[in-house]
């Protein structure tokens, strides 16, 4: 994982993607003993991959999560993936308590909001159940998108994710324009992350 992770800061920093400045949020709060415990009092157990990736970049805050540019008048939104930003894990754990008080967006399966696009309502969940079979795995609910209204598989796992992103940067399927702006070649980002992610369906519904 840490490999990945140096290679993930390596591609970013050589893209000049700006992103990569506003990805620890929760800095202050960057400790082995903090981030488990905050998963823990809810039940759930921050496995070693996450927590690795956490102690990296602890995610981005309301600002780079959420599309403001209209309100603010900003030309764009700042993006890691095509698919938005992993959010600081403060906010994803709270986000997932939330659910769950309400049996929300799948929260009953362990079903933990972990990148948002710009919007609440269509996030990429991480399946932190240990008792399922896609345990690890990152799901798509987009209803409006995939014609499901159950959560779609879109990843096999954290460091497939991880290493499908480091490709789309390596193979200049996303770059960085002059304005700090993300730009992504659809089709080929679609296909590679389907080689990439074999298990998950999400993909096989367009390439």
């Amino acid at each position: 994982m840490k490999e990945l992770i140096n290679e993930l800061e390596s591609v970013l920093t050589e893209c000049k993607n700006p992103i990569l400045q506003y990805m620890d949020d929760d800095k202050i709060y960057k400790t082995k003993e903090q981030i488990i415990e905050r998963f823990n009092n809810f039940e759930l157990e921050c496995y070693p991959e996450l927590l690795e990736l956490y102690l990296w970049k602890t995610g981005c805050g309301p600002k780079y999560i959420f599309d403001y540019s209209e309100m603010t008048g900003e030309e764009f939104f700042l993006r890691l993936s095509s698919f938005g930003n992993y959010m600081t894990y403060i906010m994803s754990a709270d986000l997932f308590c939330q659910n769950k008080c309400s049996h929300d967006l799948f929260s009953d399966d362990y079903m933990v909001p972990f990148i948002l696009n710009g919007y609440y309502e269509y996030p990429i969940l991480l399946n932190m159940n240990p008792q399922s079979e896609t345990y690890k795995s990152l799901f798509l609910l987009c209803p409006q998108v995939t014609k499901s209204e159950k959560p779609v598989m879109m990843y096999d796992s954290l460091e497939s994710w991880m290493k499908t992103l480091i490709q789309c940067y390596k193979q200049k399927i996303y770059h960085i324009d002059e304005k700090g702006a993300l730009i992504t070649n659809v089709d080929a980002e679609y296909l590679l992350s389907k080689n990439m992610n074999p298990r998950s369906p999400y993909w096989k519904l367009y390439v």
